[in-house]
């Protein structure tokens, strides 16, 4: 994330720099987590301080991953943490409780995260702000998802293995919605079309997203890209002005981007 055309690498500097917090939501399905762990080691390696949390549920981060507080009353908690310790290049993990049977932690409220995002205690505050069951490809439901108003980016998440493939319903989550708002059946293959007008409609992918944040797609685990596809998606970005950026990759690989395409300008990462 060091090139010129990173956007959104670009703008959370510009931003710190500016003494402002940088709240970035997570959304959508196919490696969310895998994501905001990645991003938060990308930014504390920038000497960025980076508080994780959530709006739904996630997995209990692991020791290595972050410094992880479960404490309902996470404000006292948090200011005391940056009195006595500078929380430069360090990562923070906050919940507000365990499930041990699940392994997973219960976040904060949206109303909670704009708090401690206008609070300033943090460079960079990452929110998975979505639930998708393990599935490859997530529709909001009516309360879903659940993204802080004060989001600067929110990025919505994609398995690579639904692109171009038979529409699987047991690979997306809530079905019955994706395929009356996409208005496809069963075995309809998931080309770029379905997935500018899922892009497009107001309950779609970006559902809830602040009118003024950095909304970027990443598609994750596509492995099988040619010219063809790339300029699909080029043309859908070009028609989708609302959408800033379509990260190609696998998050848990190296490089994690490897296409990155700005309103038709294409990077590629060797």
């Amino acid at each position: 994330m060091n090139s010129d055309k990173d956007v959104l690498f670009n703008d959370v500097l510009f931003s710190v720099k500016n003494n402002k917090s940088y709240l970035i939501s997570l959304i959508g399905a196919g490696g969310k987590t895998s994501t905001l762990f990645w991003l938060a080691q990308r930014f504390s390696q920038q000497g960025l301080s980076v508080l994780i949390t959530t709006t739904t549920h996630m997995f209990l981060p692991e020791a290595s991953q972050a410094h992880t507080i479960i404490e309902k009353e996470y404000w006292h908690t948090l200011v005391g943490l940056k009195e006595t310790s500078p929380c430069a290049s360090k990562i923070v993990a906050l919940f507000t409780e365990y499930n041990a049977a699940t392994h997973k932690v219960s976040g904060i409220t949206t109303e909670q995260a704009d708090m401690l995002q206008a609070a300033q205690l943090f460079d960079v505050i990452l929110v998975e702000a979505d639930g998708a069951h393990q599935r490859l490809l997530k529709t909001p439901a009516g309360h879903e998802p659940c993204i802080p108003q004060s989001s600067r980016c929110v990025i919505a998440l994609t398995g690579g293995l639904v692109i171009n493939n038979p529409a699987d319903p047991e690979q997306i989550h809530r079905w019955p919605i994706f395929a009356d708002l996409c208005d496809i059946k069963a075995g309809d293959r998931l080309n770029i079309s379905v997935f500018e007008r899922f892009i497009a409609h107001p309950d779609g992918m970006f559902k809830g997203s602040p009118p003024q944040a950095l909304r970027v797609w990443f598609i994750n685990r596509l492995y099988q890209i040619d010219n063809a596809l790339l300029g699909l998606l080029t043309a859908l970005l070009d028609a989708r002005p609302e959408l800033d950026t379509i990260w190609i990759g696998a998050v848990q690989e190296s490089p994690p981007i490897t296409h990155q395409l700005c309103q038709s300008h294409t990077t590629q990462r060797n």
